[in-house]
């Protein structure tokens, strides 16, 4: 009995570290080209409601906060890639 408790409680501790991992990289195939490519249009508005998901990956995270010229996306950016950094 014990053996199955402690299977179970390893595949749960599994299950949610595979899921906070999936969490923390919602738009993780986005690149720089695609924000600021040579025939990139994408919106400061789109970027700034990229920046400010909490689920962004902290590969996207970085492209805005070091290249963005909008101070809102690079803020929002940089606040969201802190506390992620801080996990």
């Amino acid at each position: 009995m014990k053996k199955i408790l402690s299977l179970i409680m390893l595949v749960s501790i599994a299950i949610s570290s595979v899921n906070a991992q999936a969490v923390d990289n919602r738009y993780s195939d986005l690149t720089y080209d695609y924000f600021y490519g040579k025939n990139s249009n994408v919106s400061v508005r789109v970027k700034k409601v990229i920046a400010g998901d909490s689920k962004t990956s902290i590969k996207v995270l970085k492209i805005l906060a070091t290249h963005d010229k909008d101070i809102v996306v690079w803020l929002l950016a940089n606040k969201n890639l802190r506390k992620l950094q801080q996990h």
